[in-house]
């Protein structure tokens, strides 16, 4: 199947049907909507469908790649995949930043979280609910059975339920259906009453995830009753939150929630100091501007005059990323310091901010930076989060080969990341070693989908003509695949 064709529709689909394993329904009696999947599309192209999407996505001003909130999420989210029906998808969890309350699905594995629903939600467990609806969408390949039967017609298929859903957003229910004219009337109205069975079955493979993974099963319910008592208060379908436009909510849906909690065990499940950190952290990072940076300095000023425990913590974290943000090192310092004493505990995610403080608060403290990093690295060497900051510390401090080293040798990051390749690019480019550099820049830009642009640094690549016999085998060789890949697409095009 050519993939190609697919990509700009599907990205639309992300909110679609679900459908769930007999197996598993029977585990927690629920209906069987049928078997998942289909001969249409297997799981490893709509794997290669979300890589395609995703590399479109990373270009997007609002894709937050920042190692902390990827870390926690991804944390969360295996967390409640370890918990739910067995399947061959990897997943990887992201941020976007946007200060709505929502959260979406892409194919193959690819869950988006909104800025908004992190800093809206009132305890992990209210977070965790959402992002095991999210997964229980991608675990039963929604895509793969919309297309199943439509062999001949997979674009117009795609096309037609596209038009559903942006009906549906735009309006509600039966009346956006009744937007869409002719033949496609109908599919749409099937797929809007399949997706509501769709969302009921998200919500009950998510409850159940969410249960096994041992966060508070009333969680869900209480998310849903907030997001429930805005939408009345704000009143109308274009004032209600997000995620309310995007997974309709309905009576039966607010009901079963509340059934399922209410019958479930009490679970006294504590936050974990990572959710407050992430949380302060978004609550800096929505904004890219100094104002927006100023204005949440004061919230968690003004926050530490009451707040305890894990919240108290979090707030001096918040300031200290904010006043990092600002370049008021100093002052970042002396908060993060006293973050630091008062958690009790050594965290990740507060380490790798003092390090980074230490090393930027004077040129003699730089040695100490590196050395703190290195330890937190050491103490948690299957972290991304303390590998990228001691990579990052020792590239600054210009320990160039000791950041090709450990880049070589550590196992918390996938050479086929973009943040693997970046740090070599910059690396072998700062070692005056320019084939490689480019090589890795070329890279970085390929698993970005910016193949016109990794196409110039292989060519550049191979023009400097400055590596070895191996290197410039594979540079060659790469440029090929490339150029192929572009010419198929321009086939497509035409």
């Amino acid at each position: 199947m050519n993939l190609k064709p697919l990509c700009c529709l599907v990205v639309s689909v992300f909110t679609a049907l679900t459908p769930i394993s007999a197996a598993y329904s029977q585990s927690y009696n629920l209906p069987d909507l049928g078997a998942a999947g289909g001969s249409t599309l297997s799981p490893l192209e709509e794997r290669q469908i979300g890589e395609h999407i995703m590399g479109d996505v990373r270009s997007d001003p609002t894709y937050l790649p920042d190692p902390e909130t990827s870390e926690y999420l991804n944390k969360i989210g295996y967390r409640l995949v370890s918990a739910g029906p067995a399947n061959g998808y990897s997943y990887n969890f992201f941020a976007v930043r946007d200060p709505s309350i929502n959260a979406f699905a892409l194919p193959g594995g690819f869950i988006a979280i909104h800025t908004g629903l992190v800093t809206a939600a009132r305890s992990e467990s209210e977070l965790a609910s959402v992002m095991g609806h999210e997964i229980a969408h991608v675990q039963q390949r929604h895509i793969a059975r919309m297309l199943e039967g439509q062999k001949n017609n997979l674009a117009w298929t795609l096309g037609s339920l596209l038009v559903a859903i942006l009906a549906a957003r735009a309006g509600s229910g039966d009346g956006a259906a009744a937007a869409v004219v002719g033949t496609q009337a109908a599919m749409a109205q099937n797929y809007l009453s399949f997706s509501r069975n769709a969302e009921r079955e998200a919500d009950r493979v998510g409850y159940a995830s969410l249960v096994r993974a041992g966060f508070d099963p009333k969680g869900m319910e209480q998310f849903f009753d907030r997001l429930d008592f805005n939408n009345r208060v704000y009143e109308g379908a274009h004032a209600a939150p997000a995620y309310l436009r995007t997974h309709p909510m309905t009576v039966e849906r607010m009901s079963e929630a509340q059934n399922r909690s209410r019958l479930s065990k009490k679970v006294n499940y504590k936050d974990s100091l990572d959710f407050f950190l992430i949380q302060a952290r978004l609550r800096v990072l929505e904004s890219n501007r100094f104002q927006g940076w100023d204005d949440a300095l004061q919230y968690f000023r003004n926050d530490l005059k009451t707040a305890k425990g894990y919240q108290a913590v979090a707030d001096h974290y918040g300031c200290a990323v904010a006043l990092q943000r600002m370049k008021k090192y100093s002052e970042a310092l002396t908060e993060i310091e006293t973050a630091r004493k008062m958690a009790g505990q050594n965290s990740n995610i507060i380490s790798k901010l003092h390090s980074e403080l230490v090393f930027l608060s004077s040129p003699s403290q730089q040695s100490r930076g590196i050395q703190l990093a290195k330890q937190n690295y050491d103490r948690n060497p299957l972290s991304q989060l303390a590998l990228l900051n001691y990579a990052e510390l020792l590239y600054k401090g210009k320990q160039y080969n000791e950041v090709i080293k450990l880049m070589r040798k550590q196992h918390a990051l996938n050479s086929r990341t973009p943040a693997y390749q970046s740090i070599l690019g910059r690396t072998y480019e700062a070692l005056g070693k320019k084939s490689l550099s480019h090589q890795a820049i070329g890279e970085m830009y390929a698993l970005n989908g910016q193949t016109v642009a990794a196409i110039q640094q292989f060519q550049i690549a191979q023009r400097s003509n400055d590596g070895d016999f191996y290197t410039m085998s594979e540079i060659d060789a790469r440029l090929r695949e490339l150029r192929k890949q572009v010419e198929d697409d321009k086939k497509y095009e035409n």
